[in-house]
C-alpha cells in the first residue's frame, strides 16, 4: 500500500485584503508513466488529430485526480492542520517508483467548480496547440513520456492560475514536487516539514507511507 499524507499548511499571507480569507485546496497527484499509455501514443503518433485528442485525455488525467479539503477562513501566518492524522490525497495499492504531486491553494470566493468546467478553461484551442508544442520539443529527450507528464502538470497549474484570477479568486500558493522511490522513500516513510513552495508563501508538511 502507499500513501501521501497532507499534514499541515501555513499560509504567510492570505492574499484578502480585509477580514479573513477563504481558502480552497486543490491537490493533484499523477504517478508515473504507467498512468499515461496516451502519452506514449503521442510520441510515435503524426496525426495532429489525434495528438490532440491524446492530449485532452491525459490533461484530463491529471485534473480527475484533485483532491479538494475543505474550505477554512485563515488569518495571515496561521497553520491549518487536518486533524490529528491529517488529510490523504492520495492512496494507491501499489507503490509507485516515481510520481508528481501539485498542491494548489486558491483565495476564493466560494464557488465549487466542476471537472468539466475546468477542462473547458484549460483545453481552448489556443491551448491544445500550444501543449502539443510543448510536448514535441520533448521527443528527443531519453525518457519523454516522464518529462510531459511533468510538463503538463506545470501547465495545468499555470492555467487554472489563470482561470481562478479571472474569476478575481487569487493564488495563494503553490507545490509542485516530484518523487522517486529509491532516493526519496526506499524504507517505505518520507517525513518533511516547513517545505516552501514555488511561491514563498505557504509552507508544507508531508508524510510518504508506503509497504
Amino acid at each position: 500500500m502507499f500513501y501521501l499524507r497532507l499534514n499541515k499548511v501555513k499560509i504567510l499571507k492570505k492574499r484578502e485584503f480585509l477580514g479573513r480569507a477563504e481558502i480552497q485546496f486543490m491537490s493533484f497527484v499523477t504517478s508515473g508513466e504507467s498512468d499515461f499509455p496516451m502519452l506514449d501514443d503521442f510520441f510515435t503518433s503524426n496525426d495532429a488529430e489525434v495528438k490532440n485528442e491524446l492530449i485532452k485525455q491525459a490533461v484530463s488525467k491529471i485534473v480527475s485526480s484533485r483532491v479538494m479539503p475543505q474550505i477554512q477562513k485563515i488569518r495571515n501566518r496561521q497553520a491549518i492542520t487536518f486533524g490529528n492524522n491529517g488529510y490523504i490525497v492520495y492512496k494507491s495499492e501499489q507503490i509507485p517508483q516515481d510520481f508528481n504531486w501539485m498542491l494548489m491553494a486558491i483565495e476564493s470566493d466560494g464557488k465549487t467548480r466542476s471537472n468539466a468546467e475546468l477542462l473547458s478553461g484549460i483545453l481552448t484551442e489556443k491551448n491544445i496547440t500550444s501543449i502539443a508544442g510543448a510536448l514535441a520539443t520533448l521527443a528527443s529527450l531519453s525518457n519523454p513520456v516522464s518529462a510531459a507528464i511533468t510538463t503538463l502538470s506545470t501547465i495545468v497549474a499555470q492555467s487554472l492560475t489563470t482561470i481562478f484570477k479571472n474569476d478575481k479568486d487569487d493564488q495563494v500558493g503553490l507545490f509542485i514536487s516530484s518523487f522517486i522511490e529509491k532516493k526519496d522513500y526506499p524504507f517505505g516513510k518520507l517525513d518533511n516539514e516547513d517545505i516552501e513552495d514555488m511561491t514563498g508563501n505557504i509552507l508544507v508538511d508531508y508524510t510518504i507511507f508506503s509497504y
